[in-house]
């Protein structure tokens, strides 16, 4: 017993030891401004590379809504991307968001975000946004799913490509944008604030960062909400399989309100099958959507995924029906997301392709048959699958991969909608006393664009510690 207590005292006093030695940080002005909100900035420097800590550095843009009361609490704020620009993203919400999410927590706790590295903003230095946005244009895409050996040959070519295109600009910052990278560098805001245990809101992709940060340091979370996100504690291969699954939930969703209402343009056909017929004909002679573009049905699968997940209901579910129907007359312009920039919104997966597995042509195309045969509507294409073949010939290795979460950790908040809720929901399941909020509806990140329901659940569990009962929807 006494040499279990001493492994377990020296493990949390491990834990507890600073990433690096930070001074006070200086709040001043924003550059840019403080938006009538208040905000103030601060720098941060951390090492480039946090395995060479005396190496060179990169400057972190902080900001902070001020608590009132300033020995209070703080709560770091990530929303996700990944990459996105936390300060101008807050800074902007007075005129974009209704609720303003952080108008009662902002007075209660220091709301503090920042701009990740290497990700535009006004953190330093970043790579050009060609290289790390999603960018809607004609050139790049997500990866259609090859057929075979030798169009996944083509994948790994294109892949690397656009990762050599983009790393000469700054290697040592394209190689370490990763999330593992981002864990240190939110333990040392957490360290520069100078607070032993910290609160943290992630949102979307942020999730991911809240799951490694709760691996790398679980005696340093206080509380978490997680919303709207995936799952990154489970092997890649199980988790596809569970999205496949939550898909099929989806589609027929949208199908049974097809069956039941008149302003579905397919109302009383068959529409999986119908779908599936339409998959099949794009597959052997591609659809075209536009003048300069073609889909076939793993491309068409993918734009109906983003229907399926962040669609809004019955409004985004009509165009789409109308798209199926034309298509099967071999008109595919409802697919495009404009006759300029036809293809699904594309993806430079920077952070993505350090945590996601390097498939080969064989664990691909058998995992892919899986899935297909777990849903055979939205496939492999619906699931994280287009992403990991971005990542196929990426260089570099993987170094945050998928793994559980410790024991231990404090009961955590999670938050989803019809898209998300099933993906949140399994990592919630895992930690004792954690809760749920349910909403029956479309949606992303809930707290963040102003679900005030959710709001008052999120600022009552960060204020007080008080979580919802356990079967909450809003």
């Amino acid at each position: 017993m006494i040499i279990k207590l001493l492994a377990a005292a020296a493990l949390t006093a491990a834990v507890l030891t600073p990433t690096t030695s930070v001074s006070s940080l200086d709040w001043g002005d924003c550059p840019g401004g403080d938006g009538k909100i208040g905000m103030q900035c601060a720098p941060l420097t951390v090492p480039l590379d946090w395995s060479n800590p005396n190496g060179r550095k990169v400057t972190l843009m902080l900001g902070r809504l001020k608590a009132d009361d300033p020995d209070a609490g703080t709560v770091l704020v990530n929303f996700g991307g990944p990459g996105a620009a936390g300060i101008s993203f807050m800074r902007d919400y007075e005129t974009t968001i209704d609720p303003f999410p952080f108008e009662k927590l902002r007075h209660k706790m220091n709301v503090v975000t920042w701009d990740p590295r290497g990700y535009p903003g006004l953190s330093k230095p970043s790579l050009d946004s060609s290289c790390v946005t999603r960018l809607p244009d004609t050139t790049r895409r997500m990866p259609a799913l090859p057929r075979n050996q030798a169009e996944f040959g083509k994948q790994q070519a294109t892949s690397r490509a656009l990762a050599d295109a983009c790393r000469p600009q700054d290697p040592g910052l394209f190689d370490n944008m990763h999330t593992a990278a981002n864990v240190r560098d939110m333990d040392a805001i957490r360290d520069a604030l100078h607070i032993d245990n910290i609160d943290l809101y992630m949102g979307s992709y942020g999730g991911v960062y809240g799951q490694s940060y709760a691996r790398e340091y679980p005696m340093r979370v206080r509380r978490m909400v997680l919303d709207s996100t995936g799952d990154h504690t489970t092997d890649y291969a199980s988790t596809q399989q569970r999205i496949a699954g939550d898909n099929l939930v989806r589609w027929n969703r949208f199908a049974d309100w097809c069956a039941a209402d008149t302003a579905c343009a397919l109302h009383g056909r068959n529409v999986s099958a119908t779908w599936r017929s339409l998959i099949a004909r794009a597959n052997r002679h591609a659809l075209p959507v536009s003048p300069t573009a073609a889909f076939d049905g793993s491309t068409l699968q993918e734009v109906a995924t983003g229907v399926m997940i962040r669609g809004g209901g019955p409004a985004e579910w009509a165009p789409f029906a109308k798209a199926i129907k034309d298509g099967t007359a071999g008109d595919g312009s409802g697919f495009a997301a404009d006759p300029a920039h036809p293809y699904p919104i594309s993806s430079y997966p920077v952070s993505e392709c350090h945590e996601w597995p390097r498939l080969d042509y064989r664990q691909y195309a058998t995992l892919s048959a899986r899935l297909d045969r777990i849903d055979p509507n939205l496939g492999a294409a619906g699931t994280m699958i287009p992403f990991a073949l971005s990542c196929v010939g990426w260089p570099g290795s993987v170094v945050n991969p998928p793994r559980p979460l410790p024991a231990g950790l404090p009961p955590v908040l999670g938050v989803g909608a019809w898209g998300d809720f099933p993906a949140t929901n399994r990592i919630i399941r895992q930690l004792p006393g954690s809760r749920m909020i349910y909403h029956d509806g479309y949606g992303h990140e809930l707290y963040a664009t102003g679900n005030a329901c959710v709001i008052d659940h999120v600022d009552t569990y960060f204020i007080t510690g008080s979580l919802p009962p356990a079967t909450t929807t809003c």
